[in-house]
């Protein structure tokens, strides 16, 4: 009985370190994904996308994409910073394994064509774009900074780890809803159900 209960309690902690480990790599690579993401590294952040979002769009002309839409003559986004907070336990199917990874993410969004606008002006666009991107984050997730002519917004949000043998390494995919319908045709639904907080 002593040797069987020995034995059960190896196989916990060997578990226990196995899950550990998992978690401290999918923490390491997601900064490093955050890290590519704050420093505009945009071929270091599509290396870190899932592979099936080049389904939709090839891979150079998605950051072409991102490279107008963070860098367009009326806008700028910048991100602050890129945090992980948590992430979740493994789930192994199919023998890919899942996890989610919750994060905070502060961005400022710079407009670009009202900074040459009288004061006046800039403060009702302020205000107007406040009350757009609020509809999205929260009001409480959104500031004005007015001296920089921005929108400084705060985000928690979600994504998903995938390790799937068929390609190197972890890959992220953004859990928006927006997404829905994609992130549920390659995230199994079982997987959904035990990792994603209830919110």
């Amino acid at each position: 009985m002593k040797f069987f209960t020995t034995l059960v309690l190896a196989f916990l902690i060997t578990c226990s370190s196995f899950s550990q480990s998992q978690t401290e790599a999918i923490e390491k690579e997601a900064q490093t994904y955050y890290d590519y993401m704050t420093n505009m590294n945009l071929d270091g952040v599509l290396d870190y996308m899932h592979p099936k979002m080049f389904d939709m769009a090839p891979k150079a002309q998605m950051k072409a994409a991102m490279e107008q839409m963070f860098n367009s003559p009326q806008m700028k986004i910048e991100f602050i910073s890129n945090t992980v907070n948590n992430i979740s336990d493994t789930k192994k199917i199919d023998n890919v394994t899942y996890a989610v990874v919750y994060y905070n993410s502060k961005m400022r969004m710079i407009f670009l064509t009202e900074k040459d606008k009288p004061k006046e002006a800039q403060n009702d666009y302020l205000e107007l774009m406040k009350s757009t991107m609020a509809a999205q984050f929260g009001s409480e997730n959104v500031t004005i900074d007015a001296d920089t002519t921005s929108l400084v917004i705060n985000n928690n949000a979600s994504m998903f780890a995938i390790n799937d043998p068929q390609y190197d390494g972890w890959k992220f995919l953004s859990n928006e809803k927006n997404m829905a319908a994609f992130v549920n045709s390659i995230v199994p639904e079982a997987v959904r159900t035990a990792l994603l907080e209830k919110e």
